[in-house]
Order: C-alpha cells, then structure tokens, then sequence
C-alpha cells in the first residue's frame, strides 16, 4: 500500500495524466515515464511510445500466474524503410503477486527451453530463481538464490526470461510489479541484444539504489549507440567516432574506429571482425596473436592465419603454430 500510495502521490503531483516524456541529458535521448505503474526509461527522441491493446493477459499462458496490465511499443519510424533497422523494442508491465512464472518449455516450440519462476523471497530479504522443469541438459528443478551480474541505472535486478536466445529480460521494479522487455523481432530468432532495460528506474525512490549521475549517463550513451541513434551497427558489434562498442554497448578497449570492421555480414566469417593491428571475435574480445592482414575463418568453431590455428570446439579458445609447410 505505502508503494502504491508513493505512485499516486507521483501521478498527482507530474500530471493530470500518468504517462510524460521528458529530455535527457544524451543528445538524441528522450525519457518517458509510466507513474501508474511506477518507472521509467530512456529511449530514441525520434521514436515513438505507444501503448497497444492487451489481447491476452496472460500472453496465451506464457505468464499463467501474473497479468499484463500495459504493453508499451517504442517503434523505429525509420524500419518500415530500411529492414536492417530494429523495428522497435516492447515492455510489458505484469503484475505478479505470488512472483513472476514463465513457461519457456510447456508453452514453447524450442527444446531448450524450461519453464522458471522468479520471485522475492520476503524472509531471506533475497531473489530467488526456480526451475519448475529438467534443464535440457538434464538438470532437475531447483530453487536457489538469484545470481544478479547486472542491474539498471535504478539499482533494478536483470534477470534473463524465458525466451529462446535471450531475447527478453525481465526487471522487477518490486516482487509484485515486472517488466518483461524484448525486441520487436521475430520472437522465433535469435538475438543477442538487449535493449532499454539497462535505463530503467523505478519511481520508487526505495525500490533500488541508483547509480551516479555520470553512470547513469553513460548506460544511456550506450543504449543510444546501440540503437543508432549515434554511429552505426555492425553485427555483433557498433562504432561511432570515437569508440567501437559491444553487443552490450561496452567500449572495447584499444579497438580503432576508424580501420574495424566486420570480416562479412554473414557465415563464419561473420562472427569475427578487425582493425589495423586486431582481430576479434563476436564479444568483443581480442583473438591473442592473430594476424588481421591473413586471418580466415575455417569453420563455424576453427580460424587460422598465417602463423596460428585458433579452436574453440571444445568451448575455450584453443590456439596451435601452423607449420610454414602446411
């Protein structure tokens, strides 16, 4: 009651309505606010946030203990002209009293999925993370504590969904109230990308403790790259004119601007790209030793270049001399 008293106090006092926009201090942001459901988050000034029907509470039994309330679509105007553009990003507000469960596996076509429940545990004062099925690589269901490796500018809990290929993310603004935010992609995809929940803060002032103003600037910065509003994407990867930038917007070190570039938009090739003195791979990471000016992909797994022959089949980088014979 205190949080809902504290949400209403704040519609009161912003604006006869409950949603607002508002700029940023990143040029080219915008940020939008919900007080009836209590956060807020940043996106492209350029696009626009539009609140959309709820054709099923539950999303046809995805969510078989909680209720959307709201679903809100940030759309990218300029996707409808080019199909390289994300089209948009959607955040669901569900309401959840007994804690956030997802069917990954009953109420999905992918064999990899399990269903899970997330849910704050009030006498541990902790998240708690349950499988409710076999993993599928045969790990029975389970309940323990939360690993939490990544939180929002609002002091928010990350946490992956159910989605195959982790495309959604879920962010509990308290252990009632969820946003479960993906991508307006094909659902059936992967994507590696994840957008706008880094930005989000609760209107709560207790629900989490914010990060400094220059954090929170630069989470924004990030997303900004990552959704084009400054520099461009190039597959796994992003630059503008300073930085090159990860798949999570993280600068990577070293990495010059102007010389990276991918090795191709697609097959093996595509997970590697290259400055003047680097090679990398899709996170980002600098493949020791290697040579930009010979480096090739030889399989989904294995790459050489004039002097080494670079393996990760076994699922760790494993680098071998190639002969000057061979």
């Amino acid at each position: 009651m205190r949080r809902l008293g504290t949400i209403l106090a704040f519609g009161a006092l912003a604006c006869a309505c409950l949603f607002g926009q508002t700029k940023t201090t990143v040029r080219g942001m915008s940020r939008f606010t919900d007080a009836g459901f209590g956060f807020s988050f940043s996106y492209p000034a350029a696009w626009k946030v539009l609140a959309e029907p709820v054709a099923d509470p539950t999303r046809n039994g995805w969510f078989p203990d909680a209720k959307i309330v709201k679903q809100l679509e940030i759309r990218n105007p300029a996707a409808s002209d080019d199909e390289d553009q994300l089209p948009g990003v959607m955040i669901q507000e569900l309401l959840a009293p007994r804690g956030l469960t997802e069917l990954g596996r009953s109420k999905s076509a992918s064999p990899v999925g399990v269903d899970q429940k997330i849910f704050f545990d009030s006498g541990t004062r902790r998240w708690m993370f349950e499988t409710l099925t076999e993993s599928p690589d045969g790990t029975p269901p389970a309940t323990s504590p939360a690993e939490i490796t990544r939180r929002t500018i609002g002091g928010l809990p990350i946490f992956w969904g159910a989605t195959w290929g982790g495309a959604e993310v879920i962010v509990p603004l308290d252990g009632f109230h969820f946003l479960a935010i993906s991508s307006l992609v094909d659902p059936g995809n992967y994507d590696s990308h994840t957008y706008l929940a880094a930005t989000v803060v609760a209107t709560d002032p207790g629900a989490g403790q914010r990060a400094s103003k220059q954090a929170q600037a630069e989470a924004i910065r990030r997303e900004s790259v990552k959704l084009g509003v400054v520099g461009e994407s190039l597959g796994f990867w992003y630059k503008d004119g300073q930085h090159v930038y990860d798949s999570t917007g993280g600068v990577i070190p070293g990495a010059e601007p102007q010389t990276f570039k991918p090795w191709s938009p697609t097959g093996p090739t595509g997970s590697y790209a290259r400055d003047r003195m680097r090679v990398y791979d899709s996170n980002g990471a600098v493949i020791p030793g290697a040579d930009p000016k010979t480096f090739v992909a030889t399989g989904v797994y294995t790459a050489e270049d004039a002097h080494h022959a670079y393996d990760w089949s076994s699922g760790s980088l494993k680098v071998s001399n190639v002969s000057p014979h061979q």
